[in-house]
């Protein structure tokens, strides 16, 4: 990925129920280049919620089928994944020419090749880009 510096377009708070807090998003872009989103968490996550919200989300967003197209990548995920405490992050980037990287804490845990994927996994935070520039979330704000 490269070092140029993006753009903050957005932040909000994720929220179940509309009122239990989960974690904080920044979500980071250039035009029709790098996009990423940061999550903070406001709570304690084991490896498995983050993994089984994963694959809820992922399934919801794009079907069964992309679950099964893509098992290998959400594998590598799900064996990537450690708990989560107040304070803790993760990173994740695409980039339309290099794929996903997944960090922790600033630290790369995962990166994905395949550029389908990469925008597939995104989408779980941000569906899509509104013409201003700002995100469409996929996620229940606070």
């Amino acid at each position: 990925f490269g070092d140029a510096r993006l753009d903050l377009r957005a932040e909000a708070r994720a929220c179940y129920l509309g009122f239990i807090e989960l974690f904080d998003v920044d979500y980071f872009a250039r035009p029709g280049a790098e996009r990423c989103v940061e999550l903070s968490y406001l709570r304690e996550f084991s490896d498995e919620d983050l993994n089984e919200a994963t694959l809820k989300v992922f399934e919801e967003r794009h079907g069964r089928e992309a679950v099964d197209r893509y098992r290998a990548e959400l594998q590598q995920l799900a064996s990537a994944y450690r708990p989560v405490g107040p304070g803790d992050r993760y990173t994740y980037c695409t980039d339309p020419d290099a794929g996903g990287l997944l960090l922790r804490d600033d630290a790369p845990v995962v990166r994905f090749e395949t550029a389908d994927f990469a925008e597939r996994f995104l989408q779980i935070w941000v569906k899509s880009d509104r013409p201003q520039g700002e995100p469409e979330w996929g996620f229940r704000q606070c």
